[in-house]
């Protein structure tokens, strides 16, 4: 065979298995839209409808209607997921600089032991943080949801910073000392900018992971509405109307909106965070 015919099997190939994976993974995606765009009541008629005969805006305007209130579980949502957002990259970063850039002995141990610690499981974590978060007064508020939250992040923050800062050359440390900086000052006026990428793609995971956290919001929530996350917000939608699917399904379609446009606005620059410095630590 030669090496054209070879090229083109190739490129059919890759094709064909990007388009695989991308029905595989958008199907659901379209099922969800397709159910929320269904009058309440009409999702299990059979047979399926694959779009619906009579387009209806229904679920949208009950979920956000006083019964649900959609919003207040999206703001709740947005406001714990930027604070540990930032608090993630600060803390992170401060760690990543000291393994990836400081000279000590067992620093790629300590990275491992941090990352070690962010895989276990949140069944696992649960209950002692449950016992933390009471005895700070924090259960059913905001905050109790931030502090663990931030705990959570930190591990793959540090991961992915430290991979960023391994690639920038040790000279700036230098230059940034003969300029008057102290250790602090170089890791923030210095180091922090150029690793802008690296920010965006760890504060998009961190941002994800913490808008999506189910477990921790239910059981530090309390059941208490008004601090409700979307997760947990729309568990309460099935639970308390009896799976009414195209409320359930309007509900998902408007959490993933805030998701899909941080994505959309910073894809640039996760995709280069996420990219740079991966062959070098």
């Amino acid at each position: 065979m030669s090496k054209a015919w070879r090229q083109r099997i190739h490129v059919l190939t890759s094709v064909f298995l990007v388009l695989l994976i991308g029905v595989f993974t958008m199907t659901p995606l379209y099922w969800i839209v397709n159910t929320s765009l269904k009058e309440p009541g009409t999702e299990f008629r059979i047979p399926l409808e694959y779009w619906p005969a009579k387009v209806s805006l229904q679920a949208y305007r009950d979920v956000l209607g006083p019964n649900f209130r959609i919003q207040d579980a999206i703001r709740n949502s947005v406001i714990v997921s930027s604070s540990v957002t930032v608090a993630a990259l600060f803390f992170g970063s401060l760690a990543a600089y000291t393994i990836a850039r400081l000279r000590f002995k067992y620093k790629i141990q300590s990275l491992m032991f941090m990352q070690v610690a962010g895989m276990m499981p949140a069944i696992i974590t649960i209950a002692p943080t449950f016992v933390l978060i009471r005895s700070l007064g924090l259960l059913g508020k905001l905050p109790g949801l931030i502090l663990p939250n931030i705990a959570y992040c930190i591990p793959v923050v540090s991961w992915l910073m430290a991979a960023y800062f391994a690639a920038l050359p040790f000279e700036l440390e230098d230059a940034g000392k003969m300029d008057g900086y102290t250790p602090f000052g170089v890791f923030w006026r210095v180091i922090m900018p150029l690793a802008t990428p690296g920010l965006f793609s760890a504060g998009v995971i961190a941002f994800l992971g913490s808008w999506g956290e189910f477990m921790l919001a239910l059981t530090i929530g309390m059941g208490v509405r008004t601090m409700q996350t979307v997760p947990v917000a729309i568990l309460g939608f099935s639970r308390n109307f009896d799976l009414q699917w195209a409320w359930v399904s309007a509900g998902v379609v408007m959490s993933l909106a805030p998701i899909i446009l941080l994505v959309v606005v910073f894809q640039r620059w996760v995709i280069r965070g996420l990219t740079a410095g991966a062959i070098k630590y």
